[in-house]
């Protein structure tokens, strides 16, 4: 396949990535300066002979339509596609990582076993999201699934995905007659020919996570027939056999998301999601921040009126929440978090103050804000586990109270509820803030 230059307003620089049908080449946006991703498939390379160009086209439409409105920080960000003769683009956001192929071959950096299951909980969240709109990937495998330097989770290539009749998402054209996927990590549906739903997606991952936690994936065969009967009849051999370092709970959801039969397995990627963080994040309850003391109850009830957050939780819930909750003390100065950090957690302010700025050195920042007793900050960690838009700096020394998305998860149905209506309460007292400052401005600027 030969490529012009320019495709559009984009020029084309060097490849970065081969696989499938298509190359990825490392591109600029010369109108407004950005460095990108260029995904591009030839409709009439003939070197893809058992793909014919109608196929071809369907496929890049189809991964077009749905990265273009399947918005969520663990997907790939499409910026823009088009045509250029026999050409089709894709134009992404230029991601600096490695796919999980990489680092299970040891092309990558390596990761820890926290790590990598963090990764795993990323990609679930992103996965649940999509089936939430009625969207199954159907290509779940190591090579596309990326993780950036700030261990940020990214899906990619929605090529062979299943679009419901109930979606949220509106796609023009036929669907493909095709069951999608890759062989090694298919699930039983997709290899019977059988109607589909995010339990297929949710094998798929728990083989990507086998393959991830051990090296080796759970099904290999010398032909594909052989491939599919294992898939199909035999059991992996236990993941504790090969690594022990991966706990048993972790070993069982794996092989329980692995079941033949879709009805055995975990109901929903958000559920594998929930009981790996939960597992993963133990240590959150015991270590790493100060005991919950009598000094701080004394505090949240001496204060309570300015605490937004708890004013309609009784002493009950109050106190249950604050079980599930740490205390962490920071000398001025010292950082919370930095911008970009993949975080799942909150803060409020117990005492003290905290400096709230774009970018991560304190040196010629812009400040947004500076936080007082009673104000929380990095709620959207709990909201949706993505990057940090800010950091976060002691500007005295403070004390927060944290707060984990696993928390919430220990809570009783009642005071997690509580909890999510206040913090949307929050938000939108943020929102209309942060929308009277931008009225302000616009008409200063116009003075």
């Amino acid at each position: 396949m030969s490529v012009p230059e320019y495709i559009g307003r984009y020029r084309l620089n060097a490849m970065i990535a081969k696989g499938g049908m298509a190359k990825i080449y490392r591109g600029t946006d010369e109108l407004i300066g950005r460095d990108v991703a260029i995904k591009i498939t030839d409709s009439s390379d003939t070197s893809w002979a058992k793909v014919d160009s109608e196929t071809m086209m369907r496929q890049f439409n189809l991964e077009a339509q749905i990265s273009g409105q399947l918005s969520h920080h663990n997907f790939v960000t499409i910026y823009d596609a088009g045509r250029h003769e026999t050409l089709c683009y894709l134009v992404m956001e230029l991601m600096e990582g490695a796919t999980l192929d990489d680092i299970i071959k040891g092309k990558g950096p390596e990761l820890d076993i926290k790590k990598k299951l963090d990764v795993l909980i990323q990609v679930a969240r992103g996965l649940h999201h999509a089936h939430q709109r009625g969207i199954i990937h159907r290509d779940i495998k190591p090579s596309n699934i990326m993780v950036l330097s700030n261990g940020q989770a990214k899906v990619m290539d929605f090529g062979v995905a299943y679009v419901s009749d109930g979606s949220l998402i509106k796609i023009s054209g036929e669907h493909l007659a095709t069951a999608g996927g890759t062989p090694y990590y298919m699930s039983p549906e997709q290899i019977n020919k059988k109607p589909v739903d995010g339990k297929s997606d949710l094998f798929s991952l728990a083989v990507v996570s086998y393959e991830l936690l051990t090296g080796r994936r759970p099904f290999v065969a010398d032909n594909l027939f052989a491939l599919y009967e294992r898939i199909l009849r035999s059991e992996p051999q236990p993941i504790q056999e090969i690594n022990r370092a991966v706990p048993d709970r972790v070993a069982a959801l794996i092989s329980m998301c692995m079941n033949k039969e879709p009805n055995l397995r975990l109901q929903s990627c958000q559920a594998f999601a929930d009981q790996i963080d939960e597992l993963l994040n133990e240590s959150f309850f015991g270590v790493g921040g100060a005991v919950i003391t009598q000094e701080t109850l004394n505090i949240l009830r001496k204060y309570r009126e300015s605490f937004t957050f708890f004013f309609d939780l009784d002493n009950s819930q109050i106190y249950q929440l604050l079980q599930v909750c740490q205390v962490r003390k920071y000398k001025q100065g010292e950082v919370i978090f930095e911008e970009g950090e993949v975080a799942r957690d909150m803060h409020l302010v117990m005492s003290g103050q905290v400096r709230i700025f774009r970018g991560k050195s304190s040196a010629n920042s812009i400040v947004i804000l500076i936080l007082k007793r009673g104000d929380i900050f990095g709620e959207m960690g709990i909201i949706d586990g993505g990057p940090r838009s800010a950091t976060a700096v002691a500007e005295t020394d403070c004390q927060t109270l944290v707060l984990h998305q696993v928390s919430l998860l220990r809570c009783d149905d009642n005071t997690a509820g509580k909890i999510y209506r206040n913090l949307a309460h929050i938000l939108s007292s943020k929102l209309r803030m942060t929308s009277n400052k931008l009225d302000q401005f616009s008409r200063q600027a116009n003075l």
